[in-house]
């Protein structure tokens, strides 16, 4: 299903044309997300739509909504699209374990941005052992990240059951009534839970394998290697400008435009979600995008350690910079 998103006049802060390419002539291109258009984790696409950054740099955008991480890999796989965001354990289950294809070219978000909502019964992991956690899709992308977090915390995963459920801030009924010990959500809709409910608690997962990437494959750098150059800087250019700004307000306006989710719609919870997002941006030298090494082994470390993925590859094998503004 395809979402495609109205170009606007504004520019954002810190926004410059420049891409790769010449002229007035609009490549087509398609961005995947496993994360639908509701949360401020799409917001640099969303954003950099809207306020033209796409189109700035040669690009006609399409923003298109998946089924998961899995099918983001298969999309890219069979040529549906040139990026996708997806989870840093599905791309290195997808490279190592899979043998595909799938490249790296840099990080969306250096901190892990899914939370589990829990009350005061069960605020901490040793009190989900024989509970059920609600997880938006079994064996994705979050139900992998508390896997990876409970391992880390010497707690065996098995012992932790697991339901689907919506991802909706009404799913905390269950919660409350006893059905789930928590459920997992994105930070934003988070906020929205521990504001309409005093009893909400929320508890971040750990695991440095809970960031979350672009990912792309072989064949699109040799096939679209200058789009994909245009996208990162268009990228690049949004995300820094939002981190300049000194508040949110105009941004929220230019998202509500086109936008209504519960997060986006509160002023409070709006502004809080953008610093929040704005800082995960950020790795420890400050910059947007570029991979940290250390890191990267370390959380290939953690999934070879769980049996998720084998052993003895090479991180520098999945990581390829070239497509960011040097």
């Amino acid at each position: 299903m395809l979402a495609a998103c109205a170009t606007g006049e504004s520019t954002p802060a810190g926004t410059t044309s420049g891409g790769t390419g010449g002229g007035d002539a609009l490549t087509p291109f398609t961005f995947l997300s496993f994360l639908p258009l509701t949360s401020f984790s799409v917001v640099p696409e969303m954003y950099g739509d809207l306020t033209g950054a796409f189109t700035k740099n040669h690009m006609d955008m399409t923003l298109q909504t998946v089924k998961g991480s899995a099918q983001a890999t298969q999309l890219l796989l069979a040529n549906k699209g040139q990026v996708a965001r997806n989870g840093l354990i599905d791309a290195m289950i997808a490279a190592f374990a899979q043998d595909q294809p799938i490249v790296i070219p840099a990080i969306d978000t250096f901190q892990v941005g899914i939370r589990i909502v829990t009350t005061d019964a069960s605020p901490e992991p040793s009190d989900w052992v024989g509970k059920t956690i609600g997880v938006p899709s079994v064996n994705g992308t979050s139900d992998k990240t508390l896997s990876m977090s409970l391992r880390k915390m010497d707690i065996d995963p098995e012992s932790v059951k697991r339901q689907l459920v919506g991802l909706a801030p009404g799913t905390f009924d269950l919660v409350r009534n006893g059905t789930l010990a928590g459920y997992m959500v994105s930070a934003d809709t988070a906020q929205i839970v521990a504001k309409q409910n005093s009893d909400a608690r929320i508890f971040v997962p750990t695991s440095v394998t809970g960031m979350n990437i672009y990912m792309t494959t072989k064949e699109q750098i040799d096939q679209h290697g200058d789009e994909l150059k245009n996208f990162f800087l268009a990228v690049q250019q949004v995300k820094e400008g939002l981190i300049a700004e000194k508040n949110f307000d105009a941004a929220i306006k230019t998202l509500r435009s086109e936008y209504t989710f519960a997060s986006l719609d509160d002023d409070e919870i709006a502004n809080a979600s953008f610093k929040e997002r704005t800082a995960a941006w950020q790795g420890k030298d400050g910059r947007t995008g570029w991979p940290d090494m250390e890191e990267l082994e370390g959380a290939y470390g953690e999934l070879v350690d769980s049996k998720v993925v084998p052993s003895g590859k090479k991180i520098e094998s999945l990581v390829d910079t070239s497509l960011l503004p040097q």
